[in-house]
């Protein structure tokens, strides 16, 4: 027996090396990390089904070309799962980075791709923009905070707990303000956040601190309604610590010009066009609805009908500056296969190609904030709508010639500016609608809506339609969804914290329970 025993012990000699892999690293740098987190969190949230047939129609900046199922609230559960799921699993990624650079054992290591602190605050930064988002959806959520020590804090530990607490929401935002704010102040100015691997700001600092601040308004703006001076601390904290002062600040996710590494809208147009800009915002844009006169971003964001999907990609067209050569798609409308695609306008080819940088945040928006917060200020109004207008390559003559015309400010000029400018980030849209019931100029269900005479001419002689009425897909909803309903395998992964959360919601784990910060 001991020279059996011995000879098994002589056979396990060395098998720790034979079973190394030469070609992976021992240790991924975390600039690496980082740079594939941020991609598939981008990638993730603002593709075609996540975005483009959830909020971005939901806010009516595009509408489907093909059907119109999700436009009337029936959206599919595939999303609300990826959602969900997709979230966890990047922010897995952003977790191992700070741990990474908090364990004695690699910090050394992770200090090769940037200073230790700074990567750990961008990566807690990144963490709070996804959980916000992803509270926003759902309610409440099983939450990650790396500076507390709260019991309902139980995600990301799956070591410790494969069946987190879904933790209320007011806590996620509350320890979210707090994450910005000692992200911002631990952030080391004069050294780099990542000296290869950031695709947002390219490792500087002085941004990533900004970027904090200007999301610390974001958030408290949206405690406004229920806790005013948790809201104005913040903001007030936050503009003492530095926002975004101009659109060289904006916060960006850069995409490359080759198919593989291209923004999710361009990769969703590849074979497919399945979506275009919606009659609402077009005609918003084009001063037929609300108080502002003809937008001259409505020739930068969208195409004239005369153009089709190929030279939009191509970039091959002359923009025109007739705004009758601009026609939005009917939203809702359930015969959209009766429409000829040279019957509304796609999005421009500033949108529509390779290496359209996703924004997560920008300047326009700390404006718009910052002019609600002052009770609607005129001048911080003003300044969101030229930002914006800049950052979309308007000309400075139009710039000022739209600028002095603008009607003086409200809430509902500030804020439907506000939305204007908010294009291509509609989630952020989605939820100042559900805060505060602007833009209003949404159809919603229940309004009837006569079709321009080049759509109605458009369809085959015999069965036009000359109007219809938005008919919600979903019985007694009469507005946006108020949230997302849980996703159906979370009753079998989680289903007691699962069902515990849905109990606490007003209507039930349903589209018609209001958020806590949710009170217009």
């Amino acid at each position: 027996m001991l020279v059996i025993s011995a000879g098994f012990s002589s056979c396990d000699d060395g098998l720790e090396e034979v079973n190394l892999n030469p070609n992976d690293p021992e240790l991924v740098p975390t600039a690496n990390i980082f740079a594939s987190a941020t991609k598939s969190y981008i990638d993730f949230s603002r593709n075609a089904f996540n975005s483009g047939r959830l909020t971005q129609n939901w806010v009516e900046y595009w509408g489907q070309t093909a059907y119109a199922d999700e436009d009337r609230y029936l959206y599919r559960e595939s999303s609300a799962e990826s959602i969900y799921q997709n979230t966890y699993l990047v922010a897995t990624d952003f977790k191992s980075i700070i741990d990474l650079n908090t364990d004695e054992a690699t910090m050394a290591d992770a200090a090769a791709s940037g200073d230790n602190d700074n990567q750990i605050a961008a990566s807690r930064i990144m963490l709070s923009y996804m959980f916000y988002e992803l509270t926003n959806f759902f309610g409440d959520v099983p939450y990650y905070s790396y500076g507390s020590d709260n019991e309902n804090f139980q995600a990301l530990a799956v070591d410790d707990d494969l069946n987190p607490v879904f933790a209320p929401q007011e806590e996620i935002y509350a320890d979210i303000l707090n994450e910005l704010r000692e992200s911002a102040d631990m952030i080391n100015v004069n050294a780099a956040v990542f000296t290869s691997g950031d695709n947002i700001f390219g490792g500087d600092a002085a941004k990533w601190k900004k970027f904090a601040n200007s999301l610390i308004l974001r958030v408290a703006n949206n405690l406004r309604d229920v806790d005013p001076t948790t809201a104005t601390s913040a903001i007030n904290a936050a503009i003492q610590s530095g926002v975004m002062t101009s659109n060289a600040d904006n916060a960006v996710q850069s995409y490359e010009t080759v198919d593989l590494n291209a923004s999710p809208w361009w990769r969703a147009f590849i074979g497919r066009t399945d979506f275009a800009v919606t009659a609402p915002f077009i005609n918003l844009l084009k001063g037929e609805t609300g108080n502002f006169g003809l937008d001259p971003r409505l020739f930068e964001m969208a195409a004239p009908i005369s153009v089709g999907i190929e030279d939009v990609k191509d970039d091959n067209y002359t923009t025109s500056d007739d705004p009758a050569d601009y026609v939005g798609a009917p939203y809702a409308f359930r015969n959209m296969n009766a429409l000829p695609s040279t019957s509304y306008s796609f999005m421009s080819s500033k949108v529509l190609r390779p290496d359209y940088g996703e924004v997560l945040m920008e300047y326009s928006e700390v404006a718009f904030i910052l002019s609600e917060e002052n009770g609607f200020d005129q001048a911080n109004y003003e300044e969101g709508v030229r930002a914006s207008m800049e950052k979309w390559g308007v000309a400075d003559a139009d710039i000022t010639a739209f600028v002095s015309t603008l009607p003086a400010a409200s809430e509902e000029n500030v804020l439907n500016q506000k939305y204007v400018a908010l294009y291509m980030q509609p989630n952020t849209a989605y939820a100042m609608y559900r805060r505060t019931g602007y833009p209003n100029v949404l159809l919603v269900p229940g309004d009837t809506v006569d079709l321009p005479q080049n759509q109605v001419d458009a369809q085959a002689e015999g069965n036009r339609i000359e109007s219809y009425t938005f008919e919600s897909g979903v019985n007694g909803v009469t507005d946006l969804p108020f949230r997302l309903r849980y996703p159906q395998i979370l009753q079998t992964l989680n289903g007691e914290n699962r069902a515990a959360a849905a109990a606490d919601l007003g209507n039930g784990d349903t589209i018609l329970s209001k958020l806590f910060w949710d009170v217009n």
